[in-house]
């Protein structure tokens, strides 16, 4: 014999929809944060590794250098729904950067993230909101 049994707490849906809007508000101010700490990073050059004419490439594991300021400028938070984001790297040259690639060549570049760290950045403030919130806190 199986014994299944629930309970069913009971909620005040009015304090649930205004804890909702809030969540709204912190799912789209750590959107928003993730795109600045991403632009920021790589504003900041993290320094001469190897030169290609006139740039030079950030070392490996490190935030891209910027010359023109274009894929900094290319990152963008854009709400989905009311409590879902996406940060989206528009420059074409983004993804391959972030993650690594194999050159023509034949060779092995190395990554230079730039949103990892600007999310891992962002997520422990965000996670403590989302628990705030849900909780019922203010």
């Amino acid at each position: 014999m199986i014994k299944v049994s629930y309970s069913l707490k009971q909620v005040n849906l009015q304090a649930y929809q205004k804890n909702l809007g809030r969540l709204s508000q912190v799912v789209g101010k750590a959107a928003a944060d993730i795109q600045g700490e991403a632009s920021k990073s790589i504003a900041m050059n993290s320094g001469k590794y190897r030169q290609y004419g006139d740039h030079w490439s950030s070392p490996p594991g490190t935030p891209p250098n910027s010359d023109t300021g274009t894929l900094a400028g290319s990152i963008k938070a854009k709400p989905l729904t009311a409590t879902s984001y996406l940060v989206v790297v528009e420059a074409k040259y983004g993804v391959p950067l972030e993650l690594g690639w194999i050159s023509k060549a034949g060779n092995h570049v190395p990554a230079r993230p730039f949103l990892r760290p600007a999310v891992e950045y962002v997520a422990p403030s965000f996670q403590a909101a989302c628990k705030v919130i849900l909780k019922g806190g203010k």
